[in-house]
């Protein structure tokens, strides 16, 4: 049967995903797509919806460290 990795898996590769997007397309593009990436890293996690809320809206890289941090401390 599948295990789903590790909420601090997934978010750690969501960073780097989201770090990976700005090299090759800037932040703006990257935050955009962030939006809807991002959230995909958190499917079935319990509990993730106020961070999907904040997801929704990334405008910087910053708050993208601060989101995830945010989900590594509660979430993870």
């Amino acid at each position: 049967p599948y295990t789903a990795p590790a909420v601090s898996e997934r978010i750690a590769a969501a960073k780097e995903h989201m770090h990976l997007l700005m090299e090759d397309k800037g932040e703006y593009i990257a935050c955009l797509e962030a939006r809807k990436h991002f959230a995909w890293y958190l499917r079935g996690v319990a509990h993730s919806g106020y961070y999907k809320e904040k997801i929704s809206a990334i405008s910087t890289m910053d708050e993208i460290e601060r989101i995830a941090d945010g989900i590594k401390r509660d979430l993870g």
